[in-house]
């Protein structure tokens, strides 16, 4: 008896033991469980907090947006920022004022109460928000500033929105919001009475709170970021759990030795325990789906991509290529070897991918080759690294000969001339740098730059097509040639080629071998079925005696090319003096278009122009004067052609135009009409707007009914004859007289110059000065007074000088004469004082 009582009271303590065990670990994992619980619940909290934090401000900061869009002009007055701003305050709880900021001035501020201080305050000068107002102009966003003390009284959270017209900054629309009272008025859902919040502000590493001033306690607060434009802010949450839980878990011990309780958590857990057996295989469904979907999307962004992936296992020498990676090798098996890959890659490239495909790397290494599919040459590039788990060697594999081939292309673009395929000037500065430092050539070098004569004057008058043609047929010349000398070419500049010769060319054989290049390059070209002869301006340069970069070195032949324009040399040598004669030119064109933009030293003068027979006033011929306040007067021979060839043409002559028709009105007000001559150059008689302008400007500027006689002289004419006849014909048309200026100094004739419509034909003085004293010079004046009359035209002699000379040209039959006996060109408050009488 004692023993079984002994044994009883033992499996009741065992019973006791197993149950209290049992239960107390039910009672432990219920706790647990409630932890998980209250944590998930918290988060939930939070997670409807921190929402509703967000879409407060978010909608509290559509105001600024709402302002922006109604501005559809750009402007707004008081009445109608006040009614906007009153609806968006009255939607936007939280939000204190809506103000408008033109320009960065704030304007305009709803309601006004207690906020007049900040009307007329310059953003922009206020130094504490410079930096947020740059960032807010450069990324063209909303930028927050705050919550701050206000000018105004109290804190507040300040939204600027950046207003653009058309890429320029307008100004600012601007909400400010109250703190903390904004944040206060959003209560938390769901939240019990032992819950704690707080929103802080982060700062780099430092946390500001906004809400109840809490301090930031990564240990005490379940936290959640959320991002407000510009600013990062923390959401945090905290209650009195952990008191509440240990009372529990002693409530649930006592409960546990209660025998009704076994049955009931038995259940409970059985339950719970099918419950998470079902999930788990849910979850594992779930997962091996997502696994498929995962492998699907690799293949379709493999696809996508053009990159296939692949895996190498040690000592098999047989890679395993994915879908992608078999369309990109065109192969038919998934299965690669090595050596099938060795024998169509390239060469150059096998050790290199030996190397590669036999490695163990412990970082990514990758690799770029060419090989042969299907006997097109294809660059591909392989990416590959080691993995320790497999022990397998994992690789991408992706066909970049487009990417290769663009890059040759952006090379060729950015060094070659693509209309003429030679090396353009970007190329031809490299080439030559790398020439010169190595001194390889004892010989030295000779740098030539040749420009086609004319050029644009041919492209004014033919057009692009016919110069790009041009251009291309003499580039094939100059390859040609240059293949002689083992010379480089280049294309450096519309109409102007370069040669580079590893020698130095100097004297006979500079010009023999110019001669060449003249007649071998140039010479007669037909473009557009019409043959015609073309000639070089060449200027030459030896890079090997000068210590200049390369880029000098070709301005040194570019200056001594210009030099032949104006010397109507074949070819120039460069030196320095024609360097210093260029700085001069281009102060001088520098003086000029300073003087244009002044017109204070520039002046009209006028030479009058009288009847042979009656000796009565009939026109005046306008010349313009420079007086240059440091060089004094400069001669019109030498500004103009400066004119002309820096394109200032255009500009002196609106100049000359308005200048001599406020002439015309002064010298109608003295009841003097007479005929206006007016000097055209060769380059304005190529503009293709001459007749236009020329046509407002008489109808515009000039008295009603002035006559105007534009002068042009021969070379003008002759240089595209077609062009010229109907040029004329347009400026009859638009009621000008036209006037063939120095005739004789030239090659043409009366006979040849009889097809274009003029009506006046001037005599250079040059068959004035010795026409008393010589004979011919009279039989000459005889013989064109004759032909321009019978050609309908009148003619006047320029530089008459003397009264026997005006007797001769009279009896000549010549019509009008000018010149210095008659009167120097005197300005307009002399000429207007003028008396024709002897």
């Amino acid at each position: 008896m004692p023993l079984l009582k002994k044994n009883k009271i033992s499996q009741s303590l065992l019973s006791f033991i197993i149950s209290f065990g049992l239960f107390s670990t039910i009672a432990f994992k219920v706790y647990f469980d409630r932890q998980e619980m209250h944590e998930l619940e918290q988060k939930t909290i939070l997670n409807s907090y921190s929402s509703d934090v967000e879409k407060a401000i978010l909608n509290a900061l559509q105001g600024p947006y709402l302002v922006r869009a109604a501005m559809r002009d750009y402007s707004y007055t008081q009445e109608q920022f006040e009614t906007l701003a009153k609806q968006i305050l009255n939607h936007s709880d939280g939000s204190q004022t809506i103000q408008l900021a033109p320009n960065g001035i704030i304007a305009y501020s709803y309601p006004l109460l207690s906020h007049e201080s900040v009307i007329n305050a310059d953003l922009f000068k206020n130094k504490t928000i410079q930096d947020s107002l740059q960032k807010t102009i450069q990324t063209k966003q909303m930028q927050l500033d705050g919550p701050k003390e206000l000018s105004q009284g109290g804190q507040g959270l300040v939204a600027r929105l950046p207003i653009f017209k058309q890429d320029t900054l307008w100004g600012f629309s601007i909400a400010v919001l109250r703190f903390p009272e904004f944040i206060s008025n959003i209560k938390p859902k769901l939240a019990s009475a032992s819950h704690r919040f707080e929103v802080w502000q982060k700062q780099d590493t430092n946390y500001r709170p906004l809400l109840a001033n809490q301090t930031f306690d990564e240990s005490e607060w379940l936290t959640q970021p959320i991002m407000i434009k510009n600013q990062q802010w923390v959401v945090g949450i905290k209650d009195q759990f952990i008191l509440r839980s240990h009372t529990e878990i002693a409530v649930l011990l006592l409960f546990s030795l209660l025998l009704s309780s076994i049955s009931c958590y038995l259940f409970f857990i059985t339950a719970r325990l099918r419950e998470h057996e079902h999930n788990l295989e849910e979850l594992v469904q779930k997962q091996t789906v997502e696994l498929s979907e995962q492998a699907l999307a690799l293949k379709q962004a493999q696809s996508l991509s053009g990159v296939g992936s692949w895996h190498l296992s040690p000592d098999t020498g047989t890679r395993h290529l994915s879908a992608q990676a078999k369309v990109l090798f065109n192969s038919d098996s998934a299965e690669q070897t090595i050596n099938a890959i060795c024998n169509s890659i390239d060469s150059f490239y096998k050790n290199a991918f030996l190397n590669f495909i036999n490695s163990r790397p412990n970082t990514p290494i990758e690799l770029e080759y060419t090989i042969k599919i299907n006997g097109e040459k294809r660059w591909f590039h392989e990416l590959a690294e080691w993995n320790f788990k497999t022990n397998t060697l994992v690789g991408t594999v992706e066909d970049v000969s487009d990417e290769k081939h663009q890059q040759h292309e952006l090379y060729r673009q950015a060094n070659f001339d693509p209309m003429t395929g030679l090396a353009n000037r970007h190329y031809t500065e490299k080439y030559i740098t790398s020439l010169c430092p190595q001194n390889q050539y004892n010989s030295g070098l000779t740098l030539l730059c040749a420009e086609i004569k004319g050029f644009r004057q041919l492209e004014d008058i033919y057009g692009h097509n016919f110069i790009n043609e041009l251009q291309i047929i003499i580039a094939n010349r100059l390859i040609e040639f240059a293949e002689h000398y083992h010379a480089f070419c280049a294309h450096i500049k519309p109409g102007c080629f370069l040669m580079l010769l590893k020698e130095a060319i100097i004297d006979e054989k500079l010009a023999t071998f110019v001669d060449k290049l003249q007649h071998q390059v140039a010479g007669l070209i037909e473009t557009a079925g019409t043959a015609h002869f073309y000639h070089f301006y060449i200027g030459v340069g030896y890079p090997h005696l000068q210590s200049l970069d390369a880029r000098e070195q070709i301005n040194t032949a570019l200056i001594a090319m210009n030099e032949c324009h104006s010397l109507e040399k074949t070819f120039t040598i460069y030196s320095q003096s024609l360097k210093d004669k260029l700085i001069a030119k281009s102060d001088l064109e520098s003086d000029l278009r300073h003087a244009l933009s002044t017109g204070k030293q520039l002046s009209m003068v006028y030479q009058p122009i009288l009847n042979t027979k009656t000796g009565a006033l009939v026109a005046c011929e306008a010349l313009v004067r420079w007086q240059h306040p440091v060089r004094g007067y400069v001669s019109p021979n030498e500004f103009i052609a400066i004119a002309e060839q820096s394109a200032l043409i255009n500009l002196l002559s609106r100049w000359i135009i308005a200048k001599v028709a406020e002439d015309c009105h002064r010298l109608v007000e003295n009841n003097i009409r007479i005929r206006m001559s007016i000097n055209l150059s060769r380059k304005q008689f190529s503009d293709a707007h001459l007749v236009k302008r020329l046509s407002q400007e008489k109808m515009t500027l000039f008295p009603a009914d002035q006559e105007i006689n534009l002068e042009i002289t021969e070379s003008a004419l002759f240089q595209n004859t077609q062009y010229a006849i109907s040029l004329m014909h347009k400026l009859k048309t638009a009621g000008f007289d036209l006037s063939l200026d120095d005739f004789g100094t030239g090659y043409s004739s009366l006979a040849s110059i009889q097809q274009f419509p003029l009506d006046n034909v001037k005599i250079d003085r040059a068959f004035i000065c010795n026409c008393v004293e010589n004979p011919r010079d009279g039989l000459f004046l005889q013989t064109m007074s004759d032909l321009a009359h019978h050609l309908n035209l009148t003619i006047t002699a320029e530089g008459v000088e003397s009264s026997e000379q005006w007797q001769l040209v009279s009896d000549k039959g010549i019509d009008y004469i000018q010149g210095y006996l008659i009167s120097m060109p005197l300005p307009i408050e002399k000429f207007i004082e003028f008396d024709p009488a002897p």
